[in-house]
Formats: C-alpha cells, structure tokens, sequence
C-alpha cells in the first residue's frame, strides 16, 4: 500500500508523490557541453508576462577529472542561482562539483518540488536556518545543500529555484532517473526531505526535515549520532576515507561473488 499523503508530508491530490517522476524534461536544454546554451525564461511568481531571461553559462571540461563521493551523487557540476539587481531575472553559473563542496562539513540533500505545497511551506524556513548556521562563529560557511528538484519541467525548476540560496542538482539529471536513484538510495518517502551527510558522504541523518522545525536555534546541528561523533573526533579523517573505500571494495566483489553462484546455479539446472 501506498503511504497516505500526510505521512508523505504532502497535501492536494495524491499526484504529489514521490513515485511521481517527472517524465517530460523537454524544457531542459542537453545540448552538448561545447555549445552555447540558450536562453530559458525564468519568471518570477507573480509576473507571468515577464521577458525577462536567465542565462546558463557552461562550465569548462573539469581538467583533471573529478573524483570522489559526491561526483557519484550528483555528477561534474552543480548549479547556483542569483537575481538581477533591478530586474525580474535570475543568473544560473554552473561550479564544478568537488569545488562547490570543498571545505563544507555538512551537505543537504534537500528533495522537493514547486507542486507540493509542504514543501513551498518548508523552504523560507530551510533558507533563515541554512542561512543561521552558515554564519555561526567559527563554523561560517560549513554547510550547503544541494536541491534535488523533483519539479515536473525546467520552468518551474527556475522559479522555485530563485527562492533558494543554495545550489541545486542539473535539472535534467534531478527530475529524471539519477534524481529518483538519490530518492530510492536515501530511501525518501515523501517530500519535503533533507537528509544531511558529512565531508566524507556518509549519512548523518535523512530526517533534518522534522529535526530543524523542534531545534530551529541549530543548538544539536547537525544532529549526530553519540558513536559517530566520537568516530569523527578519533579517527583521521584519511584514515576515514581509506576504510569506507575498503568496505564499498568488499560490497561489490561479495555481490558479484553471489551473481556468479546464482549464474552457476542457474546454467546447472538447465
């Protein structure tokens, strides 16, 4: 059965779902990396006879490749949002991903979508509390979030997205299959979600949504688990890295060791 749409944190019809996964990205421009990339309107709430255009600049072909945890998540390059002095529009610049997230101690994972009203509802609120702890002393600048738009086309992406000051996910990579793999990964249920992972990508927790409405001062930020805090503070961080690539190593040849003896399984019965 289906989760009803007050636990899924929505609320309208029962399209607002999750599962719902955009399958119309036509709006979004793939062109190739090489070529200019054209202009998309980007109107703002309220002004729907705007002309006024976003302009997409193309980042240059990452020398040397990226690697890394969150090149996996959510690709070569992640996207920021800024608004025109004077005017209705908004510039999208596009930042290489390792680059955009380098010295950042926490990094959100923020799931929702302009058609779901929770989580239009959420996002003022998401925004005074990034914006709080990213100028906490000491500790200014440690956190970002990446949006991962589950916007049904590349419209409403752009103006849901000029209410955020974080950076977002490609939209054709976030409102189609790599942004659903994310949703099925974490596990999310319904939307808004913001699941929080530390330097290194391991999960901190995939419930700050219900976590900064009851802490809104950010007093336990970014709400760690006892062990792993002392984890963290024990063990070095390259230490860390070297450990978790041990045992994503062991994963993968355990699953294809029980590939092969299924294989073998199968081709003796036959």
């Amino acid at each position: 059965e289906h989760p009803s749409e007050e636990a899924n944190g929505l609320s309208g019809n029962s399209e607002s779902s999750i599962d719902n996964v955009v399958e119309d990205a036509s709006g979004v421009d793939t062109s190739d990396n090489n070529e200019e990339v054209g202009k998309s309107d980007l109107i703002n709430e309220g002004n729907e006879d705007s002309n006024d255009t976003a302009e997409v600049k193309n980042p240059e072909v990452p020398t040397p490749p990226q690697s890394g945890p969150f090149i996996d998540l959510f690709g070569d390059s992640l996207i920021s949002i800024k608004m025109e002095e004077g005017s209705n529009s908004a510039k999208l610049d596009v930042h290489l991903t390792n680059e955009a997230l380098n010295g950042k101690k926490v990094i959100g994972l923020y799931f929702s979508a302009d058609w779901c009203r929770p989580c239009v509802q959420f996002t003022p609120e998401l925004v005074a509390f990034y914006n709080k702890m990213n100028a906490r002393k000491g500790k200014e600048d440690q956190f970002e979030i990446v949006w991962i738009s589950r916007c049904k086309d590349f419209e409403s992406w752009g103006q849901y997205f000029t209410h955020m000051t974080w950076l977002a996910m490609q939209p054709e990579d976030a409102m189609g299959e790599k942004g659903q793999m994310l949703s099925d990964k974490y596990k999310v249920k319904g939307i808004p979600t913001l699941v929080l992972l530390d330097e290194d990508g391991n999960v901190i927790t995939t419930d700050a949504r219900q976590k900064i409405p009851a802490d809104k001062a950010g007093i336990g930020f970014p709400w760690r688990n006892p062990l792993s805090t002392a984890y963290i503070n024990l063990i070095p961080r390259e230490v860390r890295l070297l450990l978790k690539t041990q045992v994503e190593l062991v994963k993968v040849r355990v699953t294809m060791m029980i590939k092969g003896m299924i294989a073998v399984k199968r081709t003796a019965q036959h």
